[in-house]
């Protein structure tokens, strides 16, 4: 009898390894998951940390539940842009905390830029190689999940960056297949979301000029959307100058050449009034550098190249623009950090280094304190920069085959 009980417990001992060596990548993938949803589950009802949330997010949401949808759309409750300002309208009709249909909205986007994420890496393996590695692409897919500042950016702070994000990762992954309109519409809707989009513009004209063949007139989606998408509140009674002029009013809303960022202006300590227009220009004599370098190279600009174009611009734009929160670097973080973690892990370190500073800065906002001296802060982040663009020097620069075999090396 024990043998019989024996052979049985070893009949499926067999079993479970069978399995989880056939379908381990999956398996692990599916409990991934389910912990990281666990770990957001936990922390939306913990509101007491979040100034945001408590100042303005619960009382925007309960002046729509006071005034109702419609004339509530029609008032100027926040400084969001109408979308953003359309969700708060509709936690307001679900009886609950507004914690809860908040950070559900900007977790589910979480995720969706998590599946894009992977398809991004997918097609670029399937056209460097064939096939993508999908190991690769589900570690990398899935350690965007688990970066501090993505799990406190939605379920804890109860911000929304995660939205914008999904839908720039989405537009560039159409850009990537050649589905041009696909892509500015998609972009158009990042951008009605956050403004903190323009950020990833740059490698969108970049690609324009580097083989991807689309019209310049596609740029017109990006106003057009912004008009259509003001007018909900435009129909429930608001004027159009209230609400066409919200992404300027943002853009001035702010007078500090770093607000809990690191960074070049934390480093110099410079003064908003005397440098931030000067600091406008320099970003984009930084972005027309890039172009140049990048323009007399086009013959080796692939999709490989843009991928990492789109962090090292992004990025820049973040380090080197005025007035700029240690939330904005939220899209460029999670394309370096992709791009490292499938294309070269032994330097993992780099875009860890860039998540790390982003983590001090969040609990420096939501706990008070910092735990080094703030000049380090900047000198690491802009280390960081400097290896992302010895990177894109190096893929620029290397002779046909040489990329491919160094990455075998790995």
């Amino acid at each position: 009898m024990w043998e019989t009980r024996s052979n049985m417990i070893t009949r499926i001992d067999n079993f479970i390894r069978d399995e989880v060596e056939e379908y381990g990548d999956r398996l692990f993938a599916a409990v991934l998951l389910v912990i990281s949803l666990i770990i957001r589950i936990v922390l939306v009802p913990k509101t007491n940390w979040s100034p945001d949330y408590l100042s303005c997010l619960e009382p925007w949401v309960e002046e729509y539940r006071a005034l109702g949808v419609v004339k509530g759309l029609g008032t100027a409750i926040g400084n969001y842009y109408i979308p953003y300002n359309i969700v708060l309208a509709l936690a307001s009709l679900v009886p609950v905390r507004a914690c809860y249909p908040l950070a559900a909205v900007s977790c589910v986007f979480e995720y969706i830029m998590v599946l894009y994420a992977g398809k991004i890496l997918a097609w670029l393996g399937k056209k460097e190689q064939g096939a993508a590695d999908m190991r690769r692409v589900l570690f990398a897919a899935m350690l965007i999940l688990y970066l501090p500042p993505v799990i406190l950016n939605g379920a804890f702070w109860k911000q929304c960056d995660a939205i914008y994000s999904a839908f720039a990762l989405m537009a560039f992954y159409e850009l990537l297949r050649e589905k041009y309109y696909r892509s500015f519409w998609l972009l158009s809707l990042a951008f009605v979301f956050k403004l903190q989009v323009i950020l990833i513009l740059p490698v969108f004209l970049i690609a324009y000029f580097c083989g991807k063949k689309y019209s310049i007139l596609l740029w017109l989606r990006l106003p057009v959307t912004y008009l259509e998408a003001g007018l909900p509140a435009l129909l429930c009674g608001r004027s159009a100058r209230d609400v066409y002029g919200i992404y300027f009013r943002q853009s001035d809303q702010y007078h500090y050449m770093f607000m809990n960022t690191g960074g070049l202006y934390r480093l110099l300590r410079s003064d908003y009034s005397a440098l931030s227009q000067a600091a406008v220009f320099a970003t984009m004599g930084f972005l027309v550098f890039m172009f140049a370098y990048i323009y007399n190279r086009r013959e080796k600009v692939g999709d490989r190249e843009l991928f990492l174009t789109a962090a090292v611009t992004s990025y820049g734009c973040f380090l080197f623009l005025p007035a700029m929160h240690e939330r904005y670097d939220y899209l460029a973080v999670v394309l370096a950090t992709l791009y490292y973690a499938y294309y070269d892990r032994k330097k993992l370190y780099i875009p860890a280094a860039i998540v790390i500073v982003t983590s001090v800065m969040y609990h420096a906002y939501l706990f008070g304190g910092n735990t080094l001296p703030e000049e380090a802060y900047a000198i690491v982040c802009l280390a960081a920069f400097a290896m992302m663009v010895m990177e894109l020097v190096r893929l620029l620069g290397a002779k046909k085959g040489e990329v491919e075999n160094a990455d075998k090396d790995k």
